[in-house]
């Protein structure tokens, strides 16, 4: 045998492995990530934002998407011993539209959501790009454009071009002609904090501002004072869930308006209603209690603290039911 010839080893594909979850790990469900997708998904959202990132010089319409597939299969091989083992493994992009405009022309738009900085993000999404033009290998061409979406504080810090992942010298005229890694990062807060650079038509800009405050742990109070406009703005059902979902708001999403929600009312009334819950609460606790020390009835002590009637017929039925 030649030294340089290596020895065949037998096949054995294993099971499917996801990119997403690291062996030995148990990996905590991506709460904001998969809020943001379904909302992107949307049809409506999604030709808002990308027409609004490219200044309507592309408009898209809800009328031109259709649902594309997100998974894409990576085969790779590893050799234990004298095994050669095929993994197949899963790569997951956030959402993908196919575009096809009156003319016919076809194009699959994605958009990927980061919570957080991730310095893979160009690379991974390089890797969805191949792994897609792979897949089309027998079929007609599709472009792909891919969107960022990046919620962090600070701006997309990655390169956006291939050129700029090079560390060694190389002639400049080859910059010009080398991919770029990805087409558009759009910087959630600073958009908030500037709302000149896009411009969106539906309810996204609202929508983003109460998230991207909820990330950055401000209260209600704090995000009116930073974005004062969103008084008075109003957003739908699905937003609104969203919306309260991040700030650990219970709501009763079902008894919302379909596309009218005015977040900061709700949220004050949603305020107010817990603190009158507090104060029956503690003002039923301590008539208990008393009653108890002073060898008083419930009803009695309740006199003394002179409540509503509507506290007192609360507190009376509650007590009630203790009591049987």
């Amino acid at each position: 045998m030649s030294k340089n010839k290596q020895p065949s080893v037998p096949l054995v594909r294993s099971g499917r492995e996801s990119s997403k979850v690291k062996k030995g790990k148990k990996s905590k469900p991506k709460i904001h990530n998969n809020l943001v997708k379904e909302y992107l998904k949307r049809p409506e959202i999604f030709a808002d934002f990308v027409s609004g990132i490219f200044n309507d010089k592309m408009i898209i319409t809800p009328d031109m998407l259709s649902d594309a597939d997100t998974t894409y299969e990576m085969n790779d091989e590893i050799v234990e011993g004298n095994t050669r083992i095929c993994i197949t493994k899963e790569l997951i992009r956030d959402v993908a539209k196919n575009v096809t405009d009156k003319n016919g022309n076809q194009c699959l738009v994605c958009i990927e959501d980061q919570s957080r900085y991730d310095k893979n993000m160009p690379i991974r999404v390089s890797m969805y790009d191949s792994l897609s033009l792979n897949s089309l290998a027998s079929k007609k061409f599709i472009p792909t454009l891919t969107l960022v979406c990046n919620w962090d504080k600070k701006p997309f810090p990655n390169p956006t071009t291939l050129s700029s992942l090079v560390n060694s010298p190389f002639l400049k005229v080859f910059g010009e002609y080398m991919l770029k890694l990805l087409l558009a990062v759009f910087n959630v807060v600073e958009y908030i904090y500037s709302q000149e650079k896009y411009s969106f038509r539906t309810e996204l800009r609202t929508v983003f501002a109460y998230v991207s405050g909820a990330l950055n742990k401000l209260t209600m109070e704090e995000i009116i004072e930073k974005c004062p406009w969103i008084v008075g703005e109003k957003v739908s059902k699905q937003g609104a869930r969203i919306v309260f979902q991040y700030m650990h708001i219970d709501i009763e999403v079902e008894k919302l308006d379909e596309e009218e929600n005015d977040m900061v009312s709700i949220y004050q009334q949603k305020i107010n209603e817990e603190k009158e819950k507090s104060r029956i609460d503690n003002t039923y606790e301590l008539a208990l209690s008393l009653s108890k020390l002073y060898n008083r009835t419930f009803e009695s002590m309740l006199d003394d603290f002179k409540t509503t009637p509507e506290v007192r017929k609360i507190c009376m039925e509650r007590y009630s039911k203790v009591v049987g």
